[in-house]
């Protein structure tokens, strides 16, 4: 293994700096849960090592209004934050979804993110919840829709002199439930397919709004478009049809990858599998928020 140079800046603007002089060769080490196994694999080759752990307040979770979570909360934060499992219960159920406790302990909501990898847990909640990633460089900040950051395998929409500083997640309307449902070969490892949704009811039982997050649908997380459509203005307390024809969409939408965890088209009927289940126990009276 090549020599890899680390540095600890005590500030974002001294983080930037680094990321503007070193560019491509510069890594952000947050949890390290996912940066160091790539790392040590040898697929990354960076010349530094970037660590945030001396930058103050990037671990804070502050929700007033809306939910925001720095770059250093780890999994187990945010999993275990009351206002996230009172107002975003849906994030907490996914982050409670996250390997292992030593795993969910040590690594980092944003630095799952901003790993991209398919089927990682968080994502397909975050989705579904309507969350945003925040960019800042030493010119400016942006922030974008999370299904917009995720642009291809392990991709991401992150320039090399950006660091991503927060994830945002709206405040939930009243009438929200959401779950998050994970398919996997035993708990502690990555999906084989999750799936995070969200419905709102109308007074009158009607599905105001929808928003589904998958994982293991395909290279990227990547929202169900066709499949919330097929939920807008339907009782779905008493209209299993709507369910079954948003299931249906969102399996045939998907462009799962067949692997050693199984085929195409057998991860394509695991997606309309957990799109049902998930829409139904949502609609049990889970709470999104």
């Amino acid at each position: 293994m090549a020599r890899v140079e680390y540095t600890e800046p005590s500030s974002i603007e001294e983080v930037l700096g680094v990321l503007d002089q070193q560019g491509d060769d510069a890594k952000i080490l947050a949890g390290g849960q996912s940066l160091l196994v790539l790392l040590r694999d040898g697929l990354i080759h960076p010349r530094v090592l970037v660590g945030l752990q001396g930058v103050p307040g990037l671990d804070q979770i502050t929700a007033n209004g809306e939910l925001h979570v720095g770059a250093m909360a780890t999994h187990t934060a945010v999993q275990t934050h009351p206002a996230v499992r009172a107002r975003w219960a849906l994030l907490a159920q996914a982050e409670a979804a996250v390997s292992a406790p030593q795993i969910r302990n040590r690594g980092t909501l944003v630095g799952n993110v901003a790993h991209a990898f398919p089927t990682a847990d968080p994502p397909a909640a975050l989705i579904a919840l309507g969350a945003q990633v925040r960019l800042r460089s030493s010119v400016g900040e942006r922030t974008l829709p999370i299904e917009e950051f995720f642009v291809g395998f392990m991709q991401t929409a992150l320039e090399p002199t950006e660091l991503v500083t927060e994830v945002l997640i709206p405040a939930q309307p009243a009438g929200a439930l959401g779950a998050y449902l994970k398919y996997a070969m035993r708990p502690l490892d990555f999906s084989i397919v999750g799936v995070g949704a969200r419905v709102v009811l109308a007074a009158d039982g009607t599905c105001s709004e929808a928003r589904i997050g998958l994982n293991g649908a395909g290279p990227i997380p990547a929202r169900a478009h066709r499949a919330e459509a097929a939920l807008w203005g339907r009782r779905l307390a008493s209209d299993s049809d709507a369910i079954d024809t948003a299931a249906e969409a969102a399996a045939s939408d998907s462009e799962p990858v067949g692997d050693i965890d199984g085929s195409a088209e057998y991860k394509r009927k695991m997606v309309r599998v957990f799109v049902r289940r998930a829409l139904q126990q949502a609609l049990a009276g889970a709470p999104a928020g």
